[in-house]
């Protein structure tokens, strides 16, 4: 059976307007399915959220008659991109690779601007998943630290026109052994080497998309799936070279 792909969606996005964003990358693929962050994302910790995304798992393989500990790709957005890569550090196991797109990967300013209004009228810590997305927030910190074990493992991709990350290279991994895709046209990518020449890209998606439509990028949906492929066959030849000869015959 080929790999399972949960995706999750990022802040807010839950029912119609999480399975639109996700539309073309869950239509493309019979063995994806969508997963929301508990609460919107927003008043439960990315920490504690890691516990919904392992029910959600569970019950996504379940409906696909897989195991709890089925092989997976995992694929985030935005805030689910941070949220996957915790899950893969956790269960370097069972997940085979990551995508995070649009990852804020070394926080997010607008999430931190808007921690600090909702407190000042609030008086209360009520977005403290907001707070785990502000830069050099203690989520995000060991998440740098324990990035480096499954780095081999991660894709990156992200976009010159991040909007809600800025500057948009705050969406860029500079652990080694992750792959960067930049979705930049030419321009902006000479721009990118002249002005970042320390955070090289390892791959250029020709394209203009934003923060909201880059999941639906044509040239992002083929890269996943391309990886998922690649991912399947070679669990099939696995699985085959396993077979007693005399069953891999027959089949």
């Amino acid at each position: 059976m080929p790999v399972a792909v949960p995706i999750v969606a990022g802040t807010a996005m839950r029912g119609v307007a999480a399975n639109l964003m996700m539309r073309g990358v869950l239509e493309r693929h019979p063995n994806s399915f969508l997963i929301t962050l508990q609460s919107f994302g927003v008043t439960v910790p990315l920490s504690k959220s890691q516990d919904h995304i392992a029910e959600d798992i569970e019950k996504g393989l379940a409906k696909q008659g897989r195991s709890a500990d089925s092989p997976l790709v995992l694929v985030g957005h935005s805030q689910g991109a941070l949220a996957v890569l915790r899950y893969a550090i956790d269960h370097p196991d069972q997940v085979l690779h990551t995508f995070s797109v649009g990852c804020p990967f070394h926080g997010s300013t607008t999430a931190a601007r808007a921690v600090k209004t909702i407190k000042r009228f609030s008086k209360l810590d009520i977005t403290p998943a907001f707070g785990d997305m502000s830069p050099k927030s203690e989520f995000l910190h060991n998440l740098h630290a324990d990035l480096p074990q499954i780095a081999h493992k991660v894709t990156n991709i992200y976009s010159t026109h991040e909007l809600l990350i800025r500057p948009y290279v705050s969406a860029h991994i500079d652990t080694p052994g992750v792959e960067n895709i930049l979705i930049a046209t030419e321009k902006e990518y000479e721009r990118h080497l002249r002005a970042f020449p320390d955070l090289p890209i390892d791959g250029i998606i020709d394209a203009r998309a934003n923060h909201a439509s880059e999941m639906n990028t044509p040239e992002v949906r083929s890269l996943i799936w391309e990886k998922v492929t690649e991912i399947s066959d070679e669990l099939r030849r696995q699985q085959t070279t396993k077979l007693p000869s005399r069953q891999r015959k027959s089949g």
